[in-house]
C-alpha cells in the first residue's frame, strides 16, 4: 500500500499497463534524463506539463474569440474609408484624380501637366505681348494728334494754349428763350481722352465757353445749361457726329471738364437759347 500512495494522482489517464516491477521505481541520483537535462522531482515535471498545457489552452480560447471579430474589424475598416479625410485636397479633388488614400499622390495626379503649364505660360506671354501692342498704337495715337495739332509730342500738347474767345456775332434763328432737353458731355485737348487741339469747325482756335453741337443748333447758337455751376454762357462753334440735341462742351484739360461734369450732376438737362 505504501508504493502505491507514492504514485502521483495528477497523471493523464492511460491504457493499462503490466505493472512496474518495484525495482524500477528506484530513480537514479540525479534524477530521470528530460529534454537534455535531469528532473529531481517527478511532481516537477508533472506541474510543468500543466502549465504548458493550460497556456496552449489560453492561447486556443483567444484565438476562437477573435476569429468572430475579424470580419467585424474588416466591416468597420471599410466603412471608414467611406468617410473623407480632415486633410488634403477637397472629396471631389481626390475623385477626379482617382485616389482615395493618399492624399499626396492625389495632388500629384491632379495637378496640371509640365506641358499644361507650358502651354499657360505662353498663352500669358501672347496676351502680354497683344496689351504691349495695344499700348504701342495709342501711344502712335496720340502723337499723331499732336502732330496734326502742329505740335511735335504729347507732351507739347498738354502744354497747348487755348485759343482766345470769339463769336460769330450771328443769329441762330431758335427765338430767345427756348427750353430744349440737351444732353451735355465734355471734351478737350489735354487730360484723359483728350487730343482735340485744332481749329474748331467755325474756323477758330478752341477755347473754353465754347461748344460742338448737333445740327440742330446753327453756328453762332448761344445758350446756357441748367444747373451749371458756372452760370457761362456757350457759343456753338464747332461740330460733331452727334445726335439732335446734343452739346459739348469744350475744356482745355478733360480732368477740369469731368470735374465740372460731376458738379453739373446729369449728362441730360435743360437748355435755354439766349439768341
Amino acid at each position: 500500500m505504501h508504493e502505491r500512495r507514492a504514485t502521483p494522482t495528477l497523471v493523464e489517464a492511460a491504457p493499462t499497463l503490466p505493472p512496474i516491477p518495484a525495482a524500477t521505481m528506484a530513480l537514479p541520483a540525479g534524477g530521470p534524463a528530460f529534454g537534455g537535462g535531469t528532473i529531481s522531482n517527478p511532481l516537477e515535471f508533472i506541474t510543468r506539463r500543466i502549465w504548458l498545457a493550460g497556456a496552449i489552452g489560453l492561447a486556443a480560447l483567444v484565438f476562437a474569440g477573435l476569429v468572430p471579430a475579424l470580419p467585424a474589424l474588416a466591416s468597420l475598416r471599410s466603412s471608414s474609408s467611406t468617410v473623407p479625410p480632415s486633410f488634403g485636397p477637397p472629396t471631389e479633388l481626390r475623385a477626379s484624380a482617382g485616389v482615395s488614400g493618399n492624399w499626396e499622390q492625389s495632388y500629384s495626379i491632379g495637378a496640371p501637366s509640365a506641358g499644361q503649364l507650358g502651354a499657360a505660360l505662353i498663352a500669358g506671354a501672347e496676351e502680354q505681348h497683344k496689351w504691349d501692342q495695344i499700348k504701342a498704337l495709342v501711344m502712335l495715337s496720340d502723337q499723331k494728334i499732336a502732330a496734326e495739332a502742329g505740335l511735335s509730342t504729347p507732351a507739347q500738347a498738354e502744354r497747348h494754349a487755348a485759343g482766345a474767345p470769339f463769336s460769330l456775332n450771328s443769329e441762330s434763328g431758335i427765338g430767345p428763350g427756348t427750353v430744349m432737353r440737351a444732353r451735355i458731355t465734355i471734351y478737350g485737348c489735354s487730360g484723359p481722352g483728350g487730343g482735340f487741339c485744332n481749329h474748331m469747325a467755325s474756323g477758330g482756335t478752341a477755347f473754353e465757353g465754347a461748344a460742338a453741337c448737333s445740327t440742330n443748333l446753327p453756328f453762332g447758337t448761344r445758350l446756357t445749361i441748367t444747373g451749371d455751376p458756372t452760370g457761362r454762357v456757350y457759343e456753338c462753334l464747332d461740330r460733331g457726329s452727334l445726335a439732335a440735341t446734343w452739346v459739348d462742351v469744350y475744356f482745355e484739360n478733360t480732368s477740369d471738364g469731368i470735374a465740372w461734369q460731376s458738379s453739373l450732376g446729369t449728362t441730360l438737362t435743360d437748355i435755354h437759347i439766349v439768341n
